[in-house]
């Protein structure tokens, strides 16, 4: 069985293939989308975004997160967790579907009652593969995470964009995030073994429960102040500028889930295997700080850098609108990853009611910094918020220390030189683009000259965790060499073609009569 730091490597790796794959598929698909959609296209599913959002929270009930921070979780275990986020699903998808009228005149849209109980179907295919992705998540089995997530993303985009093409419009969009759901959860019962018995246990949810409901409740506090944004600009604006969030939140969350989707996945798994072992644990912690912040600046805080260009260049000048947002967006979400890394060494240490009280108390703010912000426009809004959420930030110091003894001196030596290193590189790049007026070449030249700039100083002051990134390809490359080597040797023991074992031919030619005959000798 391979080591704990070889099997988070591999995930690293798979789990960074999967991201980056999805995330490339998803920019193309978007690129293609906007061009063919408008902005009041995408203010549609925008408006019902916070209740997709609390929505998949309630049906995960966070059972799934207790079930993979758990050391031996039983099968029934697994059965009762099933059959309740079933019956949990099925009963906010009726409730939401005799909603719909309400939901639509909500934002004096009648076109959400059909619409939104279209896209409400994905809480139903969700509530089918929420097991075999915990199971797969707790064997850190990244590789097939990557074949699951990777594939329901092609065909639902591919699916999407026909309907697109053939004129259905907002509509598109309401098909593409439905089979997104369908095929992921095909794919996942493809890809395990696991199948759910016909029986249910209550007790085994009761011993779950005083855990998972902190979770829960930490979950639906989140995403509802997530959501609100959607929620009050669909009130209190048009579909245009909902639609310029959106897209907006849409490309913002490309280089954020690759970040995201690498280190959530193995966090909790991975922090919670050793989490009676304080020392160790803090260790790892403190890499995966590091290496979050050494990917999460550049990459998030890169997009907002690159903003104006890649909203002219992708999806055009009508999104224009969109540039001030995103960029905001990513000031806040450079730190996002690190902040699940809080969340998640607080779960693994068997403190989730902390994170509630967080939880509920930046929600809280949220919502009231929204309420009275809301009627200075979206941009003022965001500014505001964002720093709200800077704030709540700083209050996670003070459990991690308690936790880790990682307190703010160690976030600021770990954490803070990339995120100064990253500014200073953007800087640099700005002074000497400023003569370039080409507006695609422009966009070409800030990413690479700012990516081989960011890598140069990093090699340049031997920052470990890229030494340590190199020497992991160099590993991979090394081992796959040696397994090369070793194939083709017992593939020649096995078929004699050795050369220490293949005898030597020599061809005689022997006169017999009046006819020449040729003998192969072996010797």
């Amino acid at each position: 069985m391979k080591s704990l730091k070889e099997r988070t490597a591999t995930g690293i790796f798979w789990g960074g293939l999967n991201t980056f794959s999805q995330q490339l598929v998803q920019l193309v698909f978007g690129i293609v989308m906007a061009r063919i959609l408008m902005p009041d296209d995408y203010g549609l599913i925008g408006m019902i975004s916070v209740f997709t959002l609390v929505a998949n929270t309630l049906q995960e009930s966070g059972f799934s997160s207790t079930l993979i921070k758990m050391q031996a979780p039983t099968k029934e275990d697994y059965a009762s967790v099933f059959w309740f986020n079933v019956f949990i699903s099925l009963v906010i998808y009726l409730i939401l579907f005799v909603s719909a009228p309400a939901i639509a005149g909500f934002f004096d849209q009648p076109v959400l009652v059909d619409y939104s109980r279209v896209v409400f179907l994905s809480f139903v295919f969700n509530a089918l593969g929420i097991i075999q992705n915990a199971i797969l998540t707790k064997q850190i089995a990244q590789k097939q995470l990557a074949m699951v997530n990777l594939g329901s993303i092609l065909l639902s985009c591919v699916l999407g964009l026909t309907f697109a093409l053939l004129d259905f419009a907002h509509w598109a969009i309401a098909i593409q995030a439905v089979s997104l759901s369908f095929f992921r959860t095909l794919l996942l019962w493809m890809m395990s073994d696991w199948r759910p018995e016909a029986s249910f246990h209550l007790p085994a949810l009761k011993r779950m429960f005083p855990f998972s409901v902190k979770l829960l409740f930490s979950g639906v506090i989140t995403q509802l102040a997530g959501g609100a944004y959607s929620l009050f600009l669909g009130k209190y604006y048009d579909a245009e500028q909902v639609g310029y969030y959106t897209q907006a939140n849409k490309w913002y969350t490309i280089p954020y889930s690759i970040v995201y989707g690498i280190i959530n996945t193995l966090a909790l798994p991975v922090l919670s295997e050793i989490s009676n072992e304080t020392e160790r644990q803090r260790a790892v912690f403190r890499k995966m700080m590091r290496f979050t912040a050494f990917i999460s600046f550049p990459m998030i805080l890169g997009l907002a850098f690159i903003a104006k260009e890649f909203i002219l260049v992708m999806v055009t000048a009508k999104w224009l609108g969109a540039v001030v947002i995103l960029q905001i967006l990513c000031i806040w979400g450079a730190f996002v990853p690190m902040y699940s890394l809080y969340v998640n060494v607080m779960i693994s240490r068997g403190h989730p009611g902390v994170n509630l009280i967080f939880s509920l108390v930046n929600g809280c703010l949220l919502l009231a910094t929204i309420v009275a912000t809301v009627h200075l426009g979206v941009v003022k809004l965001l500014l505001f918020t964002t720093a709200i959420n800077l704030l709540t930030l700083g209050a996670y110091f003070v459990v991690a220390w308690r936790l880790l003894r990682f307190g703010l001196t160690d976030f600021i030596r770990d954490v803070l030189p990339f995120g100064f290193i990253t500014v200073a590189v953007f800087l640099v790049v700005s002074l000497l683009l400023k003569p370039v007026d080409n507006i695609y070449l422009l966009l070409i030249l800030k990413i690479l000259l700012s990516a081989l700039l960011y890598v140069g100083v990093m090699k340049l002051l031997r920052v470990v965790i890229l030494e340590e990134i190199l020497g992991y390809f160099s590993g991979m490359k090394r081992k796959f060499a040696v397994q090369k080597k070793n194939d083709e040797t017992i593939y020649s023991k096995r078929t004699g073609l050795l050369s220490a074992t293949v005898p030597s031919i020599t061809r005689k030619r022997c006169v017999v009569g009046k006819r020449v005959y040729v003998i192969d000798q072996c010797g």
